[in-house]
């Protein structure tokens, strides 16, 4: 996608077999704890940033690359390699993000529990934040 076009933000509407549907939104503490250190710091900015304005704005939203790498302090978002384009293709590869055409993605606005396997691979604080906040949330769906 070229700096100086705009980008169109959506939300997902629904899980997917691979990626069930959303429990926690970019307000509530489960993706802080356990989501900010499977994503890293600026995905993460990357996807509350955008799951906080389609919160506001549920029929989606435009923004530019540019003004995104401002918004994240990310740089300069000219070229490939750039912070905020980085940021777009790891949203992309954990399954947050999805292109829907050159210039529209499909964001999840929700975040689910992460995986086995990526809770295997967290330290062992987070495991038990993740305990913590899985049985809070799950006992209070009953």
């Amino acid at each position: 996608m070229s700096v100086g076009r705009s980008l169109r933000v959506v939300a997902a509407r629904a899980g997917t077999p691979r990626h069930p549907p959303g429990r926690f939104g970019p307000d509530d503490c489960y993706p802080v704890a356990v989501w900010l250190p499977v994503l890293g710091p600026a995905a993460f900015e990357g996807w509350r940033h955008l799951a906080g304005r389609l919160a506001h704005h549920p029929e989606g939203v435009t923004v530019s690359l540019a003004g995104l790498a401002v918004d994240l302090g990310l740089g300069s978002p000219h070229g490939s390699q750039s912070v905020v384009q980085r940021t777009l293709r790891r949203l992309e590869r954990f399954g947050l993000l999805r292109w829907a055409g050159e210039d529209c993605v499909v964001v999840s606005a929700r975040l689910p529990f992460v995986s086995p396997a990526q809770l295997a691979r967290l330290a062992p604080t987070v495991q038990a934040r993740h305990r913590v906040l899985h049985e809070r949330a799950t006992s209070q769906a009953c």
